[in-house]
């Protein structure tokens, strides 16, 4: 049986997989307009009390780092642009995808991770030149999304995949592999294509555990793969050490991206990794205010 077929499978099992909220849909689609309305826009955004609630106190977060206060959302639109608030409308709502917490998962942890590969991910796209920050944004933001099934529907063999981990020292992708014949990056994969974002995502989530043979936005790719093992070098994980060999892994990927831009290279990754100290309260600060009441 190959591995699509297993996963099919698997997929057929779980009831209720998570949709992305209509409102995102509706959102997006006037964003992507040819001559996007501000008024529009923002119209429809408070039409979600939630949604214009936590936009408005997570624009106003540390993560942000505006030089002003901002008190409406058409403000937001206007100050932030539509790329950076297409982001922000993505961070509030697929918190929300995944209301629960799961016996070996806690979804605070899980989004710390992930806001933080998001955040880094639009940090290293600035040093490097990558033309799309806010698109490295969203791949950093979404790279694990898989995780998160795996670790609310399948909590048995999650479970079986932390002990893998514990036990031997593999990677995560390495143990799901080994208990369930396929991995996040899979699941992920599939779930960015359910919600039909743009099919690069797809990508960047299947490639960022294996890089070699990546024949299309190698990159980005290499971006968020740094941005993801930055994170767990920091201990931004979801509440699980991931097995493997950190440092040489950190190597790897940043000789795999610096093969592609030169402008870093020029960098030492010693003092690369210092400098993304700095991110770690803000990230932190960012899921605080999201699930804040």
């Amino acid at each position: 049986m190959t591995k699509q077929e297993v996963l099919k499978g698997c997929l057929s099992s779980i009831d209720d997989l998570p949709t992305l909220p209509y409102i995102v849909i509706q959102l997006m689609d006037k964003i992507h307009q040819s001559d996007p309305q501000v008024d529009e826009l923002a119209d429809l955004v408070m039409t979600d009390q939630v949604l214009t609630t936590r936009m408005i106190r997570l624009v106003n977060s540390a993560f942000w780092v505006l030089n002003r206060t901002i008190t409406s959302v058409r403000e937001a639109i206007v100050y932030l642009g539509l790329r950076e608030i297409q982001n922000l409308i993505y961070s509030v709502t697929l918190t929300n995808t995944f209301e629960r917490d799961a016996p070996l998962m806690k979804r605070v942890r899980f989004w710390e991770h992930s806001f933080g590969c998001a955040l880094y991910s639009r940090y290293i796209a600035q040093r490097v030149g990558y033309p799309e920050e806010e698109f490295a944004y969203l791949a950093g933001l979404l790279h694990d999304i898989g995780e998160a099934i795996i670790g609310l529907h399948l909590y048995h063999d999650f479970e079986r995949v932390v002990q893998i981990v514990k036990d031997d020292g593999k990677m995560f992708y390495e143990a799901e592999e080994e208990v369930l014949g396929f991995n996040h990056t899979d699941f992920g994969s599939w779930l960015v294509d359910r919600w039909q974002l743009p099919p690069r995502l797809s990508t960047v989530i299947a490639h960022h555990h294996v890089m070699d043979g990546v024949k299309e936005d190698g990159m980005l790719v290499g971006i968020v793969r740094l941005a993801d093992l930055v994170c767990l070098y920091h201990k931004l994980d979801f509440g699980h050490t991931e097995g493997g060999a950190l440092d040489s892994e950190i190597v790897s990927a940043w000789r795999f991206l610096t093969s592609r831009c030169p402008k870093l290279a020029s960098t030492a990754l010693d003092r690369f990794l210092e400098e993304s100290n700095d991110q770690i309260e803000s990230v932190k600060s960012m899921v605080e205010t999201i699930y804040s009441s």
